[in-house]
């Protein structure tokens, strides 16, 4: 499901958050003083995004990554993998695009999600290149580039599959570096497809830059130490009535006025476009105007229109209650609908079978007046009894919206779904299968989960089946239940 025109978006990227909105971008301390549901995309305080074969089944392949970064001294004890797509090569080997993040960082955004109350949805920068990847890559070999700051980001896949990933930095984002960074990004890009022998077909190119008026830069000493990075447009935009210059956040850097930029961003994606012989597609940017004298050039509200909510961080609840939430006018209407269906069904069933009792009650008494030989009732009448049986039971039926909510409200601690199944059974009661997972130490994961199933007990839930188990540093559970 894409995103819904009504909620907000914030980058939270290269150390600065902004909040975007029609032709202004403004500033944040604090996230949580946006209000509304809302959509954070943020690169977790600049993580690399890497790609990187394990070896290790498709589904532990997170597990036995973590420990080998570990290992090998490149991340922390408390670092968490962030995975933005992987795929299974053969039974014991896995392909991986990721971020690892510190744990405390990537704590901080649940903690924020989770005590929002409207929905919050938290995305890494990384699933939004490989969303456009996923649909920009078809059939052919597709380089993705995020340009913010004084990096560039590098993804490169095919047909939706993720082959490669780099980043490519300068020292600083003044206009002679971003010039020459196009020869940087070539030998990188050459030895990228030198490595999986491939051609490339395909350059997508999109960024997030800030920028400071050139007068505001000398007057204010505004510097590449300041909250703002420097300005690199990146495709063509609507430029002012007004000729009006823009500064590099560089001190060496020279003024540069807004159409210089547009005409040496396309030379430099179309000079890389050229090298390689292929074309370039600019995802369309906007001018934001920040309040004071900076700006922002985005084409991000484009990279946007390609993500989904499945590729969303934040957990697995937050997800189905923001799905929820979505298509609760859909299911309200359906829900209306078949409830109207049953009734008026119902109701004619029940008059049929009126008919029939009356027949059934005429042949009987004239068969024990005149001793006439009355024929038997049709075999089928029995089951369709039932099923008017059947129909006047789903009246009193749990909902699935009812089941989320009991969910929602009987949750404690840190508990999170993996799979979350809902079916009905021949006496038309709700029978859900929950299988999650606890991140607390054992002794209060266990504590967490009675308190879980206790809750659930509270609301009207019989308990059919439970499984524990622990791997690593979680509780695993399962849980089958039926409504009483």
């Amino acid at each position: 499901m894409k995103k819904a025109l009504l909620d907000q978006w914030i980058m939270d990227v290269d150390g600065a958050a902004c909040q975007v909105q029609r032709r202004m971008a403004e500033p944040l301390e604090e996230i949580a003083s946006v209000k509304g549901n809302k959509w954070v995309i943020t690169d977790f305080g600049g993580a690399v995004p890497r790609f990187m074969t394990i070896d290790a089944p498709v589904k532990y392949a997170e597990i036995m990554l973590q420990r080998r970064l570990q290992d090998q001294g490149e991340i922390g004890e408390n670092a968490r993998i962030c995975t933005h797509w992987k795929r299974a090569r053969g039974d014991r080997s896995t392909d991986i695009f990721f971020t690892a993040v510190e744990g405390d960082l990537l704590g901080a955004f649940e903690d924020r999600a989770r005590e929002d109350v409207d929905h919050h949805l938290f995305f890494s920068v990384y699933a939004v290149m490989y969303a456009c990847l996923r649909d920009f890559s078809k059939n052919r070999m597709t380089l993705l580039m995020f340009e913010h700051d004084r990096h560039v980001d590098l993804l490169l896949g095919r047909s939706g599959q993720v082959l490669a990933a780099s980043r490519v930095s300068g020292y600083s984002n003044a206009r002679e570096v971003k010039e020459q960074q196009v020869e940087t990004v070539g030998h990188e890009l050459q030895a990228m497809l030198a490595e999986l022998h491939g051609k490339l077909e395909l350059i997508v190119h999109s960024g997030w830059m800030r920028g400071v008026e050139t007068e505001a830069a000398s007057t204010t000493g505004f510097s590449s130490s300041g909250r703002s990075t420097g300005f690199s447009a990146f495709s063509q935009f609507e430029t002012r009535e007004a000729a009006t210059q823009t500064g590099w956040a560089s001190s060496e850097s020279a003024s540069l006025g807004k159409e210089q930029s547009r005409l040496m961003t396309v030379e430099w994606g179309q000079k890389l476009a050229r090298n390689f012989n292929v074309p370039i597609k600019l995802l369309k940017p906007k001018l934001y105007e920040i309040k004071g004298d900076e700006f922002v050039v985005s084409s991000f509200q484009e990279a946007m229109s390609h993500l989904d909510v499945g590729d969303a961080i934040s957990p697995a609840i937050d997800r189905y209650q923001y799905l929820a939430q979505r298509l609760m006018p859909w299911m309200t209407i359906l829900s209306l609908l078949i409830v109207s269906g049953l009734y008026l069904g119902g109701l004619w069933m029940q008059r049929q079978t009126a008919l029939v009792n009356e027949e059934i009650q005429k042949l009987t008494d004239i068969g024990s007046a005149a001793a006439l030989k009355v024929e038997p009732v049709d075999p089928e009448f029995p089951r369709m009894v039932e099923f008017t049986d059947g129909l006047n039971r789903l009246k009193t039926a749990s909902s699935f919206q009812g089941v989320l909510v009991d969910i929602s409200n009987s949750m404690n601690g840190k508990v999170v779904f993996d799979q979350l199944i809902v079916e009905y059974n021949d006496r038309i009661k709700a029978v859900m299968t929950l299988k999650g997972r606890i991140k607390s130490p054992f002794a209060q994961a266990s504590q967490e989960h009675e308190n879980f199933v206790g809750a659930l007990i509270s609301r009207g839930y019989r308990v059919i089946k439970s499984d524990l188990s622990t791997d690593v540093a979680e509780l695993l559970f399962t849980l089958k239940l039926e409504r009483e």
